[in-house]
């Protein structure tokens, strides 16, 4: 019963973005789109292209594994918050991505002139990360790390899915070197030596709040700027955690140009602004956005 209700719900999730997408693009666009990730279904080709409409980046991904349906249709990225990256990020910034998958967000806060560091445990999305960051001109500008983050340290194995953007890598019990490495952020961020991360971005297929449980140091010094976290029922007690630490945390209204807070986590469901604001913002008190 319970994974009826959650495909109905992931049902009508689809079709709100697909709706939403279609007023961004127009009709037109979105048909031709839709045409063409059906000849990629009917092709299967081993690996393919998306090229932004407005940006012209290049991603690659394989075919079925890594296929993301709605970049493919609309050719654009449609997450609001990536608007926010010029502004807090560029020349001299440090922005750390928390499964990177094939790099379109890391791709994108490259383009500012941010240093990336791009964690991405999974071996097939990790090598065709390396591809997009080369495929963009940002070699110089992406650190890319095969590493999974979690509360604490040691190794896994890692679960995989058959969409490759859905594995998990959970610590594995024992402390026997082998397969993934896991790092918590706290430390992860303290080997490379830095003093602060600018923007955090964590996206780990439902493990969030496994990522956030390794990063007290990190929010407790006031270390992190912005951080933007996929939401998720699991991920939201430890969000309203972070205010003890001066954060502040919400969505970011693309269309009115600011950020929108919320009091408690019970408060993001009333004030989401729109289907593609996936991630939730917890942001340093001292930042405007």
């Amino acid at each position: 019963m319970k994974s009826r209700e959650w495909n109905v719900a992931r049902t009508r999730t689809v079709l709100r973005r697909l709706l939403w997408g279609a007023q961004e693009v127009g009709l037109k666009r979105t048909l031709a789109g839709g045409v063409r990730l059906a000849s990629l279904v009917i092709r299967q080709p081993v690996r393919s292209e998306v090229v932004i409409a407005r940006s012209g980046l290049r991603f690659a991904f394989h075919y079925p594994a890594q296929l993301m349906p709605l970049l493919v249709v609309f050719q654009e990225l449609m997450d609001p918050e990536l608007s926010l990256l010029a502004r807090v990020l560029g020349p001299g910034r440090v922005a750390i991505d928390v499964g990177a998958s094939i790099g379109t967000w890391t791709v994108c806060a490259a383009k500012t002139g941010a240093t990336v560091h791009a964690c991405e445990p999974d071996d097939e999305n990790f090598a065709v990360l390396r591809e997009n960051v080369v495929l963009n001109g940002l070699a110089s500008k992406v650190v890319t790390h095969c590493v999974a983050l979690a509360s604490g340290e040691g190794w896994s194995h890692g679960t995989q899915s058959r969409r490759r953007y859905l594995s998990r890598f959970a610590l594995s019990e024992g402390s026997v070197a082998h397969g993934t490495r896991v790092w918590s952020l706290d430390r992860f961020v303290g080997s490379l030596g830095l003093s602060r991360v600018d923007v955090l971005k964590v996206n780990t297929a439902g493990y969030e709040a496994e990522v956030l449980g390794g990063t007290r140091e990190l929010f407790r010094q006031g270390k992190v700027g912005l951080a933007l976290v996929l939401d998720g029922l699991a991920v939201r007690p430890v969000i309203d955690g972070l205010a003890e630490f001066s954060y502040q945390f919400g969505f970011y209204d693309n269309g009115q140009r600011k950020f929108i807070q919320a009091s408690a986590s019970s408060r993001l469901d009333d004030l989401r602004p729109g289907p593609m604001n996936r991630y939730i913002l917890v942001k340093h008190c001292g930042l405007t956005l």
